[in-house]
């Protein structure tokens, strides 16, 4: 038999004197006390959502969501697996795959909102027509899922080998990159479009109002007909909810420029192993994003999102009264 020149997760099922744990590419065991915070909170969050979306039936919205908040449970319920072993392969490759895309399936969630946003302050307004707002951002998070996916599963089939390939290893990293990169550009772009709407929106409101000029969502408290009260959505609610977003937008957007360079060091290297760097940078940062969407979900704060009468109303606004936004 042929000595063995270094462990892998091939020909290594447990720690022992000649699997080590600092052999395994994250160097050391994983902290089980946070991770285990990480797994139940996602899996708190995951509750809420269930709760809120039967509600809601924002059926787009709700699915991105929890496919997200489901991936970051495996992966942090695998982490907890590694604390004890790890060797564990399985509970190596999920953690792997799964924490690498739930991100861009919350990013998802985040992007299914903008359309909302837009028929609910102006579709006139915006740069392109609302409905294209899913189809072309989530569209493009769709690309990542495939690109980022195919480096996880190119970077578990190159660890799993005796030895590992350090081509393939090379190929999976710079998928990864250049998936975590896309999503990076592709939320950069939405984020684009939208604050070209915000400035629009606000350069309009600085004009001087008539009431024969506000119509729809943009017609003010006093000079509402009684058909345009059909529909009332409470202002502050919105605002907050307008607010997660933002929030839950900014700390994807943390968690995806952390992961670059972490993948761009190479596996195994030093900010690979920096356990705390991740759960700062990556962890924490989703769950933010994942608690504020499902806390501050758009049942209570925003109910236009996912009510495709309401939406229909909404893009009504131009030339009718059916739908309004109180001032």
């Amino acid at each position: 038999m042929a000595e063995q020149s270094h462990p892998t997760y091939s020909s290594c099922d447990d720690v022992t004197p000649q699997c080590p744990v600092s052999a395994t590419l994250y160097g050391d065991y994983f902290s089980k006390g946070p991770t285990l915070f990480f797994a139940i909170a996602f899996g708190a969050a995951l509750l809420v959502q269930v709760y809120f979306g039967w509600k809601s039936r924002a059926w787009s919205f709700v699915s991105w969501l929890a496919i997200g908040t489901i991936l970051e449970l495996a992966g942090y319920i695998s982490r907890v697996a590694m604390s004890s072993n790890p060797w564990n392969f399985p509970a190596f490759a999920t953690q792997l795959l799964t924490l690498i895309l739930a991100p861009t399936f919350v990013a998802a969630a985040v992007s299914i909102t903008c359309k909302y946003f837009v028929l609910y302050y102006g579709p006139e307004l915006s740069p392109i027509r609302p409905k294209l707002y899913p189809w072309i951002f989530v569209g493009s998070d769709f690309v990542s899922i495939v690109i980022q996916g195919a480096g996880a599963f190119v970077a578990a089939a190159a660890t799993s080998g005796d030895p590992p390939n350090k081509s393939l290893s090379d190929v999976s990293a710079g998928l990864l990159i250049t998936g975590v990169s896309f999503q990076v550009a592709n939320m950069l772009g939405c984020a684009g479009m939208m604050m070209v709407f915000w400035r629009r929106y606000k350069n309009r409101n600085l004009q001087p109002s008539t009431a024969e000029g506000d119509s729809g969502c943009n017609t003010r408290a006093d000079t509402r007909s009684s058909s345009c009260a059909n529909i009332q959505l409470n202002e502050r609610k919105v605002d907050i909810f307008v607010w997660a977003v933002i929030v839950a937008f900014v700390a994807i957007i943390i968690r995806c420029i952390y992961r670059v360079p972490e993948m761009a060091s190479g596996w195994g290297s030093n900010l690979m192993k920096d356990e705390v760097a991740f759960l700062a940078l990556d962890g924490t940062m989703i769950l933010i994003s994942v608690v504020l969407l499902s806390v501050v979900h758009p049942y209570v704060f925003f109910p236009l999102v996912g009510n495709e009468k309401m939406a229909l109303q909404a893009l009504q606004a131009q030339s009718g009264v059916d739908f309004c936004r109180p001032e």
